[in-house]
């Protein structure tokens, strides 16, 4: 609302005036004289007497400070305060309250009234109840807070704690709160509380769940204890304000069975309101998100890091400690252990007294490393171990690591012995993850040739790695000028037809001057360097003069999907790089789709999903590639626009492990809950496609079904598809 603050009158016939504006306003409004330092309210029309529930002759000559109460932040009351003496034009947000003292929200506007002098004679006060948008704001805020401490690995426990916490500081009203959240027998598995200490909520009386209570999900209940003494004595013993009574709300699964309560006891005597009920419909709601989210991500991070069968970390896990470690530039050994009979006593008792073997050989090993500071993970038929020590080395623990055959093991009631090869390497932060595993599994492949217990380090006795190393990084740059390289497509197959439905675009290199380079090598030397951007723009390139000519030559085409490195992703170019190519020529978007790793997410976020927004509105879909090994942060994963998610292919080549098993099936349905289509790498048995076809998986690619193959070998392909099609 603008008002005129200029008004060509006297003071009394100002005051008549603005009297009469005041009382046709639709919104709540005061007249303050700012001639009378008390700055006392002079009039208040009917819409303000109903927000407040004051009479007029309860308001008049009073200060406006009258609407304060004990929650009104202090630094909002001196602001406001200064402004109407100063008489400066100023909107204000603050915490008031009722005459019967329920707060609210107000959002009120300071209008200064000049007169005919253009001296400050009055100030217009205009009102606004915003409570419910306030709540809504901290509910917003609170959410936020949740999916974080769920990102950070916190605890069901801890996340509760948090909303109770947040509930008290900064709901209008004074409460203490609780939630309970049960298991399927309708008992407490877990309870959250901020100020209440766990004895006095025993005591309280709170809402009963039974398997048989029926309850109404858009109810809430309420509770009397205004007259109970032994709960005042209870309070007044911890030293807290007493309760007048409780609202409670059922916590509902989307199949309507009580997976918990939210409780809020109220220190005043003040009625529910439908303002208090939309609050607590959507705390309830937020909380049973949170506990769906924290739930399928402990379950996830299990299943993603741990072994089933012995319950060890797995390499997953094991992989991105050492990560870590080696980023934050510590330095010690990586070694594999092997027990030498494994296959033997697999043959003998199962796979499960194998397993077995493994976890009792870490139990053992965790006695001579029980600070905690070594990691020790199963891999494959083995264990591997790393431990931080700059000063030590392997040979410090040998001793320690030949008594672990010494004494029997106990298999199947049985009392066996066995021998173990060990090879290791020494990490440090110019080696990656993959390079020490490398290393140790190379020194444990020469234990292997000796007999007993016996361990072997890595030697590295050449230079040919660095010098090959070298020599790719000098022919990087003549071959993007040479357009040296060239696309391969893998197909991609339709699960149900068996039929190719799409191809994923791969970057091979044949350099004039080194033959044949594997992209293992050559695209972390590209990325380090900043070429990546270039080969990920020469490949696009070549896609897209690839279908234009099909295109026109009436030829049929299918969508093509295109590795981008997460370097070229974040690049401030990127968009523009991608647009002034796929512009130049008339290939229809839904054929193209880029492909990037679910760690650009947590990079930047926000970065990201402006970019891949961008991309979707030019009609550009994105997959997620090699799902699972980054553990992307699940709260993030739906605001992103992505249409398809790829399993990596170390979790499709293991899926015969139940673990494994298990973590393929979650991927899948996690895909299809939030509109996402799984996509299969890796595929190589007919066993792995039976399986994937079983959980529901749409659709996939490996060497079961094709290689990557030249352009021409997939021109000869489609034709030839196209041939059968029509017969």
């Amino acid at each position: 609302m603008t008002i005129d603050q200029f008004i060509p009158l006297s003071k009394d016939r100002l005051f008549n005036w603005l009297k009469t504006l005041s009382n046709q306003l639709s919104k709540g409004s005061l007249i303050i004289d700012v001639n009378d330092e008390n700055l006392p309210i002079l009039h208040a029309n009917s819409h303000f007497l109903k927000l407040t529930s004051f009479k007029m002759n309860e308001l008049l000559h009073q200060n406006i400070n009258i609407f304060n109460g004990h929650r009104t932040n202090q630094t909002s009351i001196e602001e406001l305060n200064l402004h109407l003496k100063s008489g400066v034009a100023k909107k204000f947000t603050i915490l008031h309250y009722m005459k019967e003292g329920s707060a609210f929200w107000n959002s009120i506007t300071l209008h200064p009234i000049r007169n005919e002098d253009n001296v400050i004679q009055y100030i217009l006060i205009t009102c606004e109840d915003t409570t419910e948008a306030e709540l809504n704001k901290m509910v917003y805020k609170l959410e936020h807070e949740v999916y974080e401490a769920i990102d950070h690995e916190d605890n069901l426990q801890s996340i509760l704690n948090l909303i109770t916490e947040k509930i008290e500081l900064f709901y209008i009203r004074d409460v203490y709160c609780a939630i309970h959240i049960f298991n399927e027998n309708c008992e407490v598995k877990s309870l959250g509380t901020h100020s209440l200490p766990l004895p006095i909520i025993n005591e309280l009386d709170i809402l009963e769940i039974s398997p048989n209570t029926g309850l109404n999900s858009n109810a809430v209940y309420l509770k009397d204890f205004a007259d109970k003494d032994q709960h005042k004595a209870l309070f007044n013993y911890w030293n807290l304000n007493h309760v007048q009574g409780s609202w409670t709300k059922p916590i509902l699964t989307p199949q309507n069975e009580v997976s918990g309560i939210l409780t809020l006891f109220n220190q005043d005597a003040t009625e529910l309101k439908q303002i208090d009920i939309n609050y607590l419909n959507r705390l309830a709601l937020l909380i049973q998100l949170a506990i769906k989210y924290a739930e399928q991500k402990i379950e996830l991070s299990r299943l993603a890091f741990f072994d089933v069968e012995t319950n060890l970390p797995n390499l997953h896990y094991f992989k991105s400690e050492l990560s870590e470690l080696i980023n934050a530039g510590r330095s010690g050994m990586v070694a594999i252990l092997h027990p030498t009979e494994f296959n033997k006593v697999v043959d003998l008792y199962g796979r499960n007294a194998g397993a077995d073997i493994l976890r009792q050989v870490a139990d053992r090993m965790q006695v001579y490393f029980p600070n905690g500071d070594a990691l020790i993970s199963r891999f494959s038929n083995s264990l591997i171990l790393g431990k931080v020590n700059e000063s030590d080395c392997f040979l410090a623990y040998n001793q320690h690591l030949e008594s672990l055959t010494q004494m029997p093991y106990k298999i199947d009631g049985k009392e066996i012995y066995i021998t173990l090869k060990i090879g290791y390497t020494i990490f440090n932060q110019s080696m990656t993850v993959e390079q020490s595993i490398h290393q140790a599994d190379i020194a444990l492949s020469n234990a292997q040739k000796r007999t007993g217990t016996s361990y072997s380090i890595y030697e590295d006795n050449s230079t040919k790695q660095l010098t090959e190393e070298m020599d790719i990084l000098n022919q990087l740059a003549y071959g993007l000028q040479h357009e040296e390289f060239e696309v391969y497509l893998q197909p991609k197959i339709n699960f149900q037809t068996i039929e190719v439905e799409g191809f994923e675009a791969l970057s091979r290199w044949n350099s004039s001057k080194l033959g044949f380079i594997s992209p293992v090598k050559y695209i972390p030397i590209a990325e380090q360097t900043g070429k990546i951007k270039a080969i990920d723009l020469l490949n696009f390139k070549q896609i897209l003069i690839w279908l234009e000519n099909r295109m026109n030559e009436n030829k049929k085409i299918l969508p093509i999907a295109l590795n981008i490195s997460p370097d070229h992703f974040y690049d401030p170019d990127f968009l523009e790089n991608i647009r002034n190519i796929f512009y130049q020529y008339n290939v229809p978007p839904h054929y193209i789709k880029l492909e990037v790793t679910e760690s650009i997410e947590l990079v930047d976020f926000k970065k990201a999903k402006e970019i891949l927004n961008q991309l979707r509105l030019m009609g550009i879909e994105c997959s997620i590639d090699d799902f699972g090994i980054g553990f992307s942060s699940l709260s993030y994963l739906p605001q992103l626009p992505f249409s398809e998610i790829k399993i990596d292919r170390s979790f499709v080549s293991s899926m015969n492990e139940p673990g494994m098993y298990a973590i393929v099936q979650t991927i899948i349905q996690l895909a299809k809950n939030i509109e996402m289509r799984p996509i299969a790498e890796g595929i190589e048995t007919e066993e792995q496609l039976a399986m994937l076809q079983q959980l529901g998986c749409p659709a996939g690619q490996g060497y079961y079904f094709y290689k990557p193959m030249s352009i021409s070998e997939a021109e000869q392909l489609l034709d030839t598809q196209k041939t059968a099609d029509e017969k």
